[in-house]
């Protein structure tokens, strides 16, 4: 636990104070994020803040795999590295999108062939692997559209993951978890500050590559796969129904839009921290409740299983909920 501690300490304190470097350097590169008709801000904000955030995650996973000799833990910082690579490639110069899931498929193929040979797992896990990488990569890239959603997904998935590996006594797994928290909570006050940061892609594709290469870990090292899903549904469910409603409308996928629940949450009213919160208690709470189905009894398994289902139906009906309350 202790190894744990000072890894996620290190990766807050190296996110926090990166900013004050980074931040110079992408005003003087003129990276900015121009609203479009996806976007929830209105005016020209400078994105590039999931670089610090990249080094904050290397840095402390770094020095947890040195501390408990984990080769695992570096296969962790590479993918989460790597990933966000791509994202600040595209953040610069911009990438074809077949470049970027050509790139993310091989990523996610070799990191999971890696983790299956270092940890002896199946290799049926690899096929998984390239899925989850892929596409958690883009749900992440997708649901980056408020001050503050990333950054509180992160915090609050990375810590799950972080109690599930202290409850099972796996300080490699709490470290990851924690790094990731740490590393995502402390670009939270650039990210909210009066003259804000985004992430950009390099930052959200961080939140997926470490997130997933997190979740592999911690199931390899035996925690259930139900408990490690719990605390993602909501952006896979937000992002699911967003697209399959899109594409029932015949409208091109692949174009800017605002239609995802979160963007109409903020839209009607709930604005940026408002709509961030909706969907941070939401993500909480199916996290409590995988947790639920993974270790408790079966008539309380049912119980979880049906509150998830709630909980999802509800977060997915809430602007309707929100535009008819309004009407009263």
């Amino acid at each position: 636990m202790t190894t744990a501690l000072l890894a996620g300490v290190i990766a807050l304190v190296v996110s926090l104070a990166s900013q004050l470097v980074i931040r110079p350097i992408l005003i003087h590169r003129s990276i900015v994020d121009t609203p479009n008709h996806r976007s929830m801000h209105v005016t020209p904000t400078i994105r590039g803040g999931g670089i610090g955030v990249a080094v904050a995650v290397a840095a402390g996973l770094g020095t947890a795999a040195v501390l408990l000799h984990s080769l695992p833990l570096w296969i962790v910082a590479a993918v989460a590295v790597l990933n966000a690579a791509i994202g600040a490639v595209e953040d610069v110069a911009g990438l074809p999108v077949r470049v970027r899931f050509g790139l993310q498929v091989v990523l996610g193929l070799v990191a999971t062939w890696v983790l299956v040979v270092s940890m002896d797992a199946t290799f049926w896990w690899i096929p998984l692997g390239i899925v989850a990488l892929v596409a958690y990569t883009n749900i992440a890239n997708f649901m980056d559209g408020l001050n503050g959603i990333s950054s509180m997904h992160g915090t609050i998935v990375g810590g799950f993951y972080a109690a599930l590996g202290a409850a099972a006594g796996l300080p490699g797994v709490t470290a990851a978890g924690l790094v990731v928290a740490s590393a995502f909570l402390g670009f939270l006050p650039w990210n909210l500050a009066k003259r804000r940061m985004f992430l950009g892609d390099v930052g959200s594709y961080l939140l997926g590559g470490s997130l997933v290469a997190v979740a592999i870990y911690a199931a390899f090292s035996g925690i259930s796969f139900v408990a490690l899903i719990g605390p993602v549904l909501v952006y896979v469910a937000d992002t699911g129904t967003t697209i399959l409603a899109r594409w029932r409308r015949g409208e091109a996928l692949h174009e800017a839009h605002r239609s995802h629940v979160y963007q109409r949450l903020a839209a009607a009213g709930l604005g940026h921290l408002g709509a961030t919160a909706v969907v941070s208690v939401s993500t909480v709470i199916t996290g409590l409740l995988g947790v639920v189905v993974a270790t408790a009894a079966l008539p309380l398994q049912i119980l979880a299983v049906i509150g998830i289902v709630v909980v999802l139906a509800c977060y997915l009906l809430s602007p309707r909920l929100l535009a008819t309350a309004s009407r009263l």
